[in-house]
């Protein structure tokens, strides 16, 4: 993981099943190249408030938290139990280096070590039931 692994709302990309996939892989938000309409025309990132800053995160915004980061931040705390809203506070009181490091021990399989998918409950490597600190 590094600092373009965070989305502006505070997806963390590397754990997207698009990013992860073998087959016709998604480059993540923050990178230039294959990735799905949902997300090339994504109203976050090209936020008006944002200006001709596309990679600032949500968090620096004066209107943070948004209606468009809650209604995300709803649907993925309900279909995947996190919060982006959590992500982003988070990345303002330790740091997008320390998040990144949350990150990566967060999301690693129990099992065999590998990155877990937020998108999937048992690891797409070993087939073991993801389990969440």
């Amino acid at each position: 993981m590094n600092n373009a692994s965070i989305a502006p709302c505070g997806v963390n990309c590397d754990t997207c099943l698009g990013f992860q996939r073998a087959k016709n892989r998604c480059v993540g938000c923050n990178n230039t190249g294959n990735k799905p309409n949902h997300c090339t025309v994504c109203s976050i990132k090209q936020c008006a408030e944002k200006g001709d800053n596309s990679l600032l995160l949500c968090n620096t915004c004066l209107k943070f938290p948004c209606r468009r980061i809650k209604d995300l931040d709803k649907r993925y705390r309900t279909k995947y139990g996190v919060s982006l809203i959590e992500n982003l506070n988070t990345i303002k009181e330790t740091g997008l280096t320390q998040f990144i490091e949350l990150e990566e021990e967060k999301w690693k399989c129990r099992n065999c070590g590998q990155l877990l998918c937020v998108h999937r409950d048992t690891c797409l490597n070993c087939g073991n039931l993801k389990l969440m600190c």
